[in-house]
């Protein structure tokens, strides 16, 4: 839970970046090994269309013992990169694949706010 006074912090950070984000997922435990083998081939046509969105320095790291996945990306403008790649046409594809491994709510991305960044 925040305070107004830490969202007031995090709002005003001069580590807040258009250019970077992190995000958190959720991953049924019971389905962590196939979700990180269905990562080991990731479509080139996924690939393609997050590059061109803009995404570029993509990262996932998981947290095996409750299926929490952090993931990372970089782009010149975040939110217009988050916002091309929901309308790609292959995103509702894999977006379908990908849900059958979130745990309920889980594939809902919760953007992390960035308060400190050393360059």
């Amino acid at each position: 839970m925040t305070t107004p006074e830490l969202d007031t912090l995090l709002a005003t950070s001069e580590a807040r970046s258009p250019h970077r984000c992190c995000f958190l997922l959720h991953v049924r435990p019971e389905r962590l090994a196939d979700y990180v083998e269905a990562h080991q081939h990731v479509w080139e046509e996924m690939r393609e269309a997050l590059r061109e969105a803009g995404w570029h320095n993509y990262s996932l790291f998981l947290r095996a013992e409750d299926g929490m996945v952090v993931g990372y990306f970089e782009a010149d403008d975040v939110d217009a990169a988050q916002r091309a790649i929901a309308e790609a046409a292959i995103s509702p594809r894999w977006e379908a694949a990908m849900g059958e491994y979130f745990a309920p709510g889980g594939g809902e991305k919760q953007i992390l706010p960035a308060y400190f960044h050393l360059a």
